[in-house]
C-alpha cells in the first residue's frame, strides 16, 4: 500500500470530523444564547459578540487542530498525484497538457491550502489577544461596547476573504478528479491500469465538490442555517467517506501505473553508473552480457 495515501485519507478524515464537530458546537451554543442569532449579528449585539468570542476561545484548540490534519492531508495528497500525473502519462509521452494541468492544480491547492491555514493562524491569535488584552468595552470612555463592535467586523471581513480561499479547495479536487477520470476514460481498455470504478468514483467526489463550493459561498451571501445544514451533509459524504475510500482504494493500485526499474539493468547498461568502475570489470560485465548460458 502507498503510504502517502492512506496517511492523506487518515488526516482529511480526522481534520474534517473535527471540522463539523467545531461546526456544530458553534450552532449549538448561538442557538442556547439567542433564538436570534442573524439578528445579533447585524445589530452587533455587544453582549452577544463578548459571549460568542469566550466560546470561540474555548474551541479554538479544536478547530486549529483541525487546519494542521487539513494541511497534511494537502500535503501528503500531492505525492500520489503527482506520481499518477507521470505513469499515466508514460513519463511526459501520453497527454502531457493534461497530466500537467493535473500536477498544477495538485500544487495549487496544496499551497492555497497551507497559506490559509497560516492566515487563519495569525488572525485569530492576534484577534485572541485583542479580545482579552485590550478595553473593548469602554474603548471611547463609554459604554457602548465600540471595540467588540469593531473586532466583530473586522474579524468577519477577514474571514470571509479566507472563506473564498478555502473554497478554492473544491474547485482544485473537483479539476483533479475530473482530468483523472478523462485520462483513464481514454486510455485503450487492454492498457487501463487503473479500474474504471476508481475514476467514476473521483467523478461522484468532483460533482459533490461543486455542491461544497457552492455551499460554502451560499451561507455567507444567501442563507447561513439553509447553506450550513447543506455543508455539513456534503462534507461527511464527500470527505470523510467517499474521498479516504478513494485514496485507500488508490493505495492498493497505484503500483500499476508507476514505471518498472532494475538497479542491475540500469548499472550495466547505463554509462553513468559505470564511471570510474575499472576498464578490465567493465569487459568482464560486457562478457557476461554477450556469453549465451
Amino acid at each position: 500500500m502507498n503510504c502517502s495515501c492512506v496517511i492523506s485519507a487518515f488526516c482529511f478524515v480526522v481534520s474534517n470530523a473535527l471540522g463539523i464537530a467545531v461546526t456544530v458546537q458553534r450552532m449549538l451554543h448561538s442557538r442556547n444564547n439567542s433564538r436570534n442569532v442573524y439578528g445579533n449579528m447585524i445589530q452587533l449585539n455587544a453582549d452577544w459578540i463578548q459571549r460568542r468570542w469566550e466560546h470561540e476561545r474555548k474551541i479554538a484548540p479544536l478547530e486549529r487542530t483541525s487546519h494542521i490534519f487539513n494541511a497534511a492531508a494537502w500535503l501528503f495528497f500531492l505525492t500520489p498525484v503527482i506520481q499518477l500525473a507521470w505513469g499515466l502519462s508514460r513519463g511526459g509521452k501520453r497527454k502531457v497538457g493534461i497530466h500537467g494541468a493535473l500536477v498544477a492544480f495538485a500544487i495549487l491547492g496544496c499551497t492555497t491550502e497551507i497559506l490559509s491555514r497560516l492566515l487563519l493562524f495569525g488572525a485569530w491569535g492576534s484577534a485572541s489577544w485583542i479580545s482579552q488584552s485590550f478595553t473593548l468595552t469602554n474603548w471611547s470612555n463609554s459604554n457602548d461596547a465600540i471595540g467588540w463592535k469593531t473586532l466583530e467586523v473586522v474579524f468577519t471581513i477577514l474571514h470571509g476573504m479566507i472563506n473564498w480561499v478555502d473554497a478554492f479547495e473544491w474547485i482544485c479536487l473537483f479539476v483533479i478528479m475530473s482530468l483523472l477520470y478523462y485520462s483513464i476514460g481514454t486510455q485503450l481498455s487492454e492498457r487501463r491500469a487503473l479500474s474504471l470504478g476508481w475514476g467514476r468514483l473521483g467523478l461522484v467526489i468532483a460533482f459533490l465538490c461543486v455542491l461544497d463550493f457552492a455551499a460554502d459561498l451560499l451561507k455567507v451571501t444567501v442563507e447561513w442555517r439553509t447553506f450550513q445544514n447543506m455543508a455539513i451533509i456534503s462534507t461527511i459524504i464527500n470527505t470523510c467517506i467517499l474521498l479516504p475510500l478513494w485514496l485507500l482504494w488508490l493505495s492498493c493500485t497505484i503500483h500499476k501505473v508507476m514505471p518498472s526499474t532494475n538497479d542491475e539493468d540500469d548499472y550495466a547498461t547505463d554509462p553513468i553508473w559505470n564511471r570510474g568502475i575499472p576498464v578490465s570489470e567493465q569487459q568482464q560485465q560486457q562478457q557476461r552480457q554477450t556469453t549465451p548460458p
